[in-house]
This record gives C-alpha cells, structure tokens and sequence, in this order.
C-alpha cells in the first residue's frame, strides 16, 4: 500500500510542474505582443576596389640545383666530417677513405713514365748517331757532283772523230780515195759509247752511296737500302712516343684517383645526404648530396585545370609555413610539361624562384604558392551577392527584395567586377541566391 500512495504523489508532482510552465510561456507571449518579427536580410554596399584571379598550390622550399658527390675509388672510410643538414664552403674536406693503395698506383705510374721517357731518349739518340754519319753524306754528294763532267766529256768526244777534215776532202776526186772515209765513217760506232755512257752516268751515284747502304748495285737499290735503315729507326721512335704518352695518361689517371679519397665541397651548399660512417667501406657511387642553397626555390603541384594558365616568367607569391604574414615575390621558373596522376587526379610540377631569398631558409619547408592570372580595378561585390546568370550577366537583389540585372566583368577569387546596373555605395542583399 505504501508503494502505491507514493506513485500517485509522484504524478501531481509532474502535472503541478506542467501547469507551472505553459503559464510561463503565456505570459512571455503576452508580454512580447505575438510572434516575434523576422531578422531584416543582410546587405552590403557596392565598393571600389581591385578584383584578382588567381590560382594557389602547396608545396615545399627546395634546392633545385644538387651536387652527387663519390669517390674515385672503393676503400675504407677513415673519416666522415658533416652530417645531413650541415652548411659547407667551398673547398671543404667532407669525407675521407684510405689512399694506401691509391699513393701506391700513383708511385707505380711515375716510374713507368720515367722508364718511357728513358726508352724515348735511347731511341732519338740511335737514330741521331746513324743520320749524322759523315762518309755516306761525302761519298753520296762526291758521287752526284761528278755526273755532269762525265757527261760532258762522252758528248764532246763524238763530235771530233766523225766529222771529216775539209783540206783532205778538197784535193781528193777519184773514187778510190773517197773510200778512205769510209772506215773513219766506221769511226761513228764511238757515238755507241754515248749510250753506255748513260749506265755509267747512273752507276757512278751507286757505287758511293752502295758502301753505306747496305750496298745495292743500283742506285734504286742503294736508295732502298737507306730507307729500310731510316725506317727502323723511325719505327722504335714512334713506339717509344706511343709508351710515353700512355704512361703519361696512367699517370694522370692516378693522380686523379689519389686526389679522389677525399671527397671536398665544390660549391657552398648544405648537407642533404650521407652515406656512411667511419670504419664502413665506401663505393665510387654517391655518398655525399649537396643542395645548393644559393638556387632555392619552391616546388609545387597545380592541379590540371590551373596549370594550363600558367606560364614561365608570371609573377608569383610565395607564404612560408613560418611566416604566414610575409608574402614573398617570385616567378616561374619551369613548368612541367607533364603531369602526375594520383588517381583520377592529374597534377603538374611547377617551380617558383624567388625575386629575392629570404635568410633563413629551410630545405623542405612548407609553403604555399599563389599566382595573380588576371586583375581588375573597379566596382566590385562580393561573389555570394551575384548571382551569375551569363558568361557578362548577372542579378542582385535589392533589400526589398527585387532583382536587379547587371553587367559583371572578371570573376576573381572572392569578388565580381560590377561593370553596369549598380552605383557605388548601393545597397544589395549579401545572399542573392536566398
């Protein structure tokens, strides 16, 4: 029974309290005079101004130019002086291998090119000795000079025993004694000499030179035996040069290879890899990367749609993660021309130099990357009071309520170009779709 009473004070509790209520919300209506008015719509006045349209990317500060720098030989590093993130001058040591076998290969070439230059020296010095031996050159001159005598003295000779005396042809009619002449006429076979002379003329030149040449019976054959001799002396010349010129490259090859143990900054750059610690053993691959911090840049991906309106030299803004007030100037510098696809996404590479670098900048920073394509100064309302109706057309609303045509010019970012149906300072509904 007890459980019962106390249901039932429970429920007059709960409807005293309802009661309570409902008299509240009569007397706040009473008091109010009825419903309450609507809010007045929003407006906002037509304004002066420029309008931009522009396109925006992330993307991150990077070091366009890169240095890969290697050893020239495989061995085992003895020292690794930077680390990742590290600033470097140039002609600083970086890193070091042990150059034990290199010194050695560089030792070993230096001496093979002294023992060339030696084989050289003895080659030109044979054939000096041989050129310059006096008898060949005296019996050779003594020989050729006397061809022209004995020429001279076969061609005379002839002429005096045929021509036949005029007094003893005078006195002489009869017959018998013109057949006297006829053997000094038999006399003309001597003029036969004049062709054996000729070989003598030839022999002569041959019997000098032959003694030094080898001794060749004609003077073709003496001249061939003089060449033959020039020749071989000229063939251990060339060969001697040709070792010369081979160990010289050896050498510059290993004198290379020894500077090569110590890899050095050839540019001031900032660490941006290493490849090992000491005690390891290194590789003629990459094993230090250097990017060059006087070429930062920022690389962003633009969206397909944006890209196409992008060309190298637009000017550009840039907004580091660390410096969110600070806009900074710069340019295109390059534009991939293709994309990369992430899914059905199609996104291109585009790199923006800065007017001026700031100090302090980090590799790999965020940043974001805007570029104005259009600007236009004029009247001008916000987007969300225009309603496009054309490609130039547009309405607004008035804040009673009707609509307005206007004349509407570039769409930018977050405003329209009002170019017709509106003065400036006059009132519109902020949301024209509404």
């Amino acid at each position: 029974m007890t459980f019962v009473v106390r249901g039932k004070r429970r429920r007059w509790v709960a409807a005293g309290a309802a009661v309570l209520i409902a008299a509240a919300v009569v007397t706040v209506l009473v008091v109010q005079g009825g419903d309450p008015a609507p809010a007045a719509a929003a407006t906002v006045a037509v304004q002066r101004g420029e309008v931009t349209s522009s396109v925006a990317a992330s993307g991150k500060v990077s070091p366009v130019a890169t240095r890969e720098l290697a050893f020239s030989v495989a061995g085992t590093l003895t020292a690794v002086l930077v680390k990742p993130g590290d600033e470097v001058v140039v002609g600083q040591d970086l890193a070091t291998i042990d150059d034990a076998d290199a010194r050695e290969a560089r030792d070993d070439a230096a001496n093979a090119l002294s023992e060339a230059e030696q084989a050289l020296a003895d080659a030109q010095d044979a054939a000096d000795s041989a050129d310059t031996t006096t008898g060949c050159t005296t019996a050779r001159a003594a020989a050729y000079d006397s061809v022209p005598a004995v020429t001279a003295v076969l061609l005379t000779q002839p002429a005096s025993t045929t021509t036949p005396d005029p007094a003893d042809a005078s006195p002489s009619s009869s017959p018998s004694p013109s057949a006297s002449p006829q053997p000094s006429a038999s006399v003309k076979p001597s003029a036969s000499a004049q062709p054996s002379a000729a070989p003598s003329r030839t022999s002569a030149p041959s019997t000098g030179p032959g003694g030094c040449s080898s001794g060749g019976s004609s003077s073709g054959g003496s001249t061939n035996g003089g060449g033959a001799t020039g020749g071989r002396g000229g063939d251990a010349i060339y060969s001697a040069q040709v070792a010369v010129n081979k160990a010289e490259a050896d050498l510059a090859k290993a004198e290379r290879n020894l500077a090569g143990t110590t890899i050095t900054a050839p540019v001031a750059a900032k660490v941006l890899s290493v490849g090992g610690r000491a005690g390891d053993t290194a590789s003629t691959a990459t094993f230090i990367t250097l990017g060059v911090v006087a070429t930062m840049m920022v690389e962003a991906e633009f969206a397909e749609a944006d890209t196409v309106s992008l060309a190298v030299g637009q000017p550009a803004t840039v907004t580091l993660a660390n410096r969110p007030d600070e806009v900074l100037p710069a340019t295109i510098a390059q534009v991939a021309a293709t994309g990369t696809a992430t899914g059905t996404l199609v996104r291109y590479h585009v790199l923006l130099a800065f007017d001026g670098a700031p100090e302090g900048l980090l590799i790999g920073q965020s940043a974001t990357a805007g570029v104005v394509l259009a600007r236009a100064e004029g009247l001008l309302l916000p987007q969300s009071a225009v309603r496009v109706t054309g490609d130039d057309t547009g309405e607004v609303k008035l804040p009673d309520g009707t609509t307005r045509a206007i004349g509407i010019g570039l769409r930018g970012d977050g405003d329209v170009e009002i170019l017709s149906g509106l003065t400036e300072n006059t009132q519109v509904r902020l949301n024209a779709r509404a």
